[in-house]
């Protein structure tokens, strides 16, 4: 992992194993102190923060019931490295609804209707409560709980969510123990987005229900099977607060991290039941971590094994800027086409010219038939649509066959599928021009192939989101605000699963300039290690370059998050583990510093003996690194 740390022949004598030292010892080492924990806690902004808070130790069954003016102002004791049960309870039956968009539609003379619209506007209040539950450990130190229906779920079902086969998170994703600035405002902003998810779940059942032809039971507990359901209206939550001008914009910083949670959270399935081992403050159990994936990934010298290398390198090239943009000229045909030829409009019947693209449209059935060059890439598009309905705010979707090619100048693009569907979020009319926010948003579910020069092929699944809106510049713009492609990549040296993110960022600056954020995740055996995983977040051109990177490595059920910062000669890795262990590592020329800690304290110091860096443990112990 670090540059030059020490021989790689050297390096092959010590992965895996540990050594003492009675000489080269530090200086001073750790005091073994006694230690302290302390918990505070988070809910959503749209429900009373004043209530009943239960915190009930699990190791020794004590129970406290506190009332709390603001429970996210709230700092208690915690029993140091005890699991603990959390349960907050709100003086509100109510809450406001949270979207821009709205919440859907009401009975007639709902009182909380303020305009008499027969819609629960954004901010108008709604008759519904949440359950804020939460399972932690407490670390040394300062804990920090989000609570949300989501950790509730999880708690209630006593499941693992940070060690499933689709989460590389290495802690629960509701739980921070230490932490840097944006560690707290992703995982703030993660459970704004789960729980806005979760309401408009149960504002979608509530708006089908209104039909009393309609069975829809409206879920009263937020539901483990929901999961991918609560995923898909929290990315409305995403993509609403960077869309609007009134949102969070401190959102942009941290959105790609945002949305490989959301997705991992919300695709995970078959979750083990959570294991509760004694934990030890003196543990090596990060250091063993670290020596078993770094060993099969072969981090030592700031580069990736040559393996790793070698398949990171091939899916950069192959998901290059060519077949990003090929897939960005899909979303947009596709909308620039509904939008100006289609029962949306009344359009009739006829042959059109859009930006050097014919389109011969024809009704009943509907069907496009598209071709021509857009945006300098050559199009081929045959769309049909037996039925067109679009109406109500929550889920209007049209189903159909698509066959597509989009060539481009190193990628090909291929869908030819029977099961297309686009859906129009976020108001009764997505193509209306009249609004001054959201006017409207696309989303296509297909399936894709995308066909590299070099001769790889990526196919899969694809969600792509296209939006209309009106900036704050009072421009009409039409952007693809992201996709999600989840397949797998074949290739002469690589058969490997993926599941990959891609987000507008920043819509609102320099619109003709897509500027996608990333978040991949890559399942690929490497070096004999059948269930290694690899995630990342960040620009997808820097994939294979180690040097400034966050990254997480998953190997035998056990997940590292590393953080890894290069200035100059002068090298700066976090390690973080399993229930608030981490590992910081300074490296100044042949000077090694830093420290092993769990939670806030200290447990050990990182020092060089011989040259070898490893960790100096205060019974005198110095065990390698690597």
């Amino acid at each position: 992992m670090f540059k030059k740390l020490i021989s790689v022949s050297l390096l092959m004598s010590l992965v895996g194993c540990g050594g003492s030292s009675d000489n080269g010892t530090a200086d001073t080492l750790p005091a073994m102190l006694e230690t302290s924990s302390t918990v505070s806690f988070y809910i959503a902004p749209w429900q009373s923060t004043a209530g009943t808070l239960t915190i009930i130790n699990d190791n020794t069954g004590s129970i406290k019931n506190i009332d709390v003016a603001d429970i996210n102002d709230v700092t208690l004791s915690a029993t140091t490295l005890n699991f603990h049960h959390v349960e907050f309870t709100s003086n509100a039956t109510t809450l406001t609804c949270p979207s821009f968009a709205g919440c859907g539609r009401t009975v007639r003379n709902n009182p909380n209707d303020g305009n008499a619209n027969r819609r629960i506007d954004y901010q108008e209040v709604m008759d519904m409560t949440l359950s804020y539950r939460a399972d932690f450990f407490a670390a040394p130190g300062e804990n920090k709980v989000y609570l949300s229906p989501i950790s509730s779920v999880i708690s209630d079902n006593n499941l693992d969510i940070s060690i499933t086969t689709q989460s590389l998170s290495a802690t629960p994703f509701y739980h921070l123990t230490h932490s840097q600035l944006n560690d707290n405002l992703e995982t703030e902003l993660l459970t704004n987005a789960l729980t806005f998810g979760v309401i408009l779940k149960r504002a979608a059942d509530i708006e089908a229900s209104l039909n009393t032809a309609n069975n829809t039971v409206v879920e009263q507990q937020a539901q483990l099977a929901s999961l991918p359901l609560y995923r898909t209206f929290a990315d409305r939550y995403v993509s609403e607060n960077l869309l609007n001008e009134d949102g969070n914009q401190l959102l942009q910083s941290v959105v790609g991290e945002v949305k490989q949670q959301l997705v991992m959270i919300g695709s995970a399935s078959n979750i083990s039941p959570q294991e509760r081992d004694e934990e030890q403050l003196h543990s090596r159990e990060l250091l063993e971590d670290v020596r078993n994936i770094i060993g099969v990934a072969r981090l030592q010298e700031q580069t990736y094994s040559d393996e790793l290398k070698q398949k990171l390198t091939e899916f950069e090239t192959i998901l290059g800027e060519d077949s990003q943009q090929a897939i960005i000229v899909l979303g947009n045909v596709l909308y620039d086409v509904l939008y100006n030829f289609s029962p949306l409009n009344n359009t009739d019947a006829g042959v059109y010219n859009l930006q050097g693209l014919t389109i011969n449209y024809q009704q009943s059935p509907y069907s496009w038939a598209i071709s021509g060059q857009y945006d300098d890439h050559d199009v081929q598009l045959d769309l049909n649509i037996p039925q067109w309905q679009v109406s109500g705010l929550l889920g209007n979707k049209v189903s159909g066959i698509m066959s597509a090619k989009v060539i481009g100048q190193d990628t090909q693009l291929n869908a030819d599928v029977s099961d297309l569907v686009l859906s129009f979020d976020g108001t009764d009319d997505p193509f209306s021009n009249d609004q001054s926010e959201t006017t409207g948003q696309l989303n296509i579910e297909t399936t894709v192939s995308l066909e590299s020069a070099n001769g790889g092929v990526l196919t899969g699944d694809i969600k792509l989101n296209a939006d209309r809106f009106v900036t704050p510049f009072e421009e009409l713009v039409t952007v693809v605000s992201g996709f999600d492609f989840k397949g797998q990549l074949v290739s002469e040296n690589q058969t490997t699963q993926f599941n990959l993110q891609a987000i507008e960022a920043t819509p609102f600056i320099n619109e003709a300039t897509q500027n996608l954020a990333f978040a991949v995740q890559l399942i690929t055996p490497l070096n004999g290690a059948p269930d290694f995983q690899f995630a990342y977040v960040g620009r997808l051109n820097r994939l294979a370059d180690i040097t400034n990177a966050e990254i997480a490595l998953r190997l035998k059920n056990r997940a590292l998050e590393i953080n890894l910062r290069t200035v100059g000669n002068n090298i700066n890795a976090v390690i973080h583990g399993a229930q608030g262990r981490w590992l910081d590592v300074k490296q100044k020329g042949r000077n090694y510093s830093g420290g092993l800690y769990f939670g806030d304290t200290q447990i050990a110091d990182v020092t060089a003996v011989r040259g070898v860096p490893g960790i100096l443990f205060p019974d005198g112990t110095f065990e390698s690194l690597f």
